[in-house]
């Protein structure tokens, strides 16, 4: 069986745009068109949820192709909120509407216009995800990226969900990425083993919020998997 993989979207952008942001609707659409096949074509199985009721036809089309492909759309009741509220309405859709995500114990999501170059030396390592949670967090332990998220669902429902409820909040600059790694906390609270991603992406996209390209070239893929290597060994190291 292959690995599932959530992409989240949002093809039209709900309530304000960011003023420098990647707002054209046309490049979102493209932009996730790319990545879904991008993804489909490694041999993944992938669930795409968008939250502005928006179809694209160039991804429904990629059905015809392959049959790994679980398309779904609604309209967001708490974008207004941000982004972060956005996601998260999307993983309870998902969670409960998704076949795909029904056959496995685990949830790896992508912000959907997110393509990871090197997504098998990323994935695979997990063995289906064997452990609560894989992250990466800052030097100072603030945050964690969230671009990527890797998670047995018993994290999700225990620690990550009610972190949601209790801490994101938008409008105090509680986002995401803070919101994970408090989850992370409360769960070696409890006597739980903290486990970075195997490798560190290669992303290649654009960012929503700045509209600037993301890419990993050779130089700066060698950079940081090296930074990365580096910062493995030494939050694996035992005082």
């Amino acid at each position: 069986m292959s690995y599932v993989i959530l992409l989240t979207a949002t093809i039209k952008p709900l309530g304000v745009l960011e003023p420098n942001g990647r707002n054209d609707v046309k490049e979102r659409e493209i932009d996730y068109f790319k990545a879904v096949k991008f993804y489909l074509e490694q041999g993944y199985r992938v669930v795409f949820i968008e939250n502005s009721n928006t179809y694209s036809r160039l991804i429904i089309d990629l059905k015809k192709q392959f049959d790994t492909l679980e398309y779904m759309s609604f309209l967001s009741k708490v974008s207004h909120l941000g982004k972060s509220h956005g996601e998260v309405e999307i993983f309870h859709y998902a969670m409960s509407n998704s076949q795909f995500l029904k056959e496995v114990d685990y949830l790896i999501k992508i912000t959907g216009r997110y393509v990871i170059k090197n997504i098998n030396d990323v994935i695979i390592p997990t063995n289906f995800v064997s452990k609560e949670v894989y992250v990466n967090p800052t030097r100072n332990l603030k945050w964690a990226d969230s671009r990527l998220m890797i998670m047995k669902k018993t994290f999700y429902f225990n620690y990550f969900i009610p972190s949601v409820e209790k801490y994101l909040d938008e409008s105090k600059k509680v986002f995401m990425e803070y919101v994970l790694m408090k989850a992370v906390f409360l769960y070696l609270l409890d006597a739980g083993e903290l486990n970075l991603w195997p490798a560190y992406p290669a992303y290649d996209a654009y960012d929503g919020t700045h509209n600037e390209k993301i890419s990993f070239g050779f130089f700066k893929r060698l950079k940081y998997n090296l930074y990365y290597k580096l910062k493995t060994i030494i939050f694996k190291h035992r005082a």
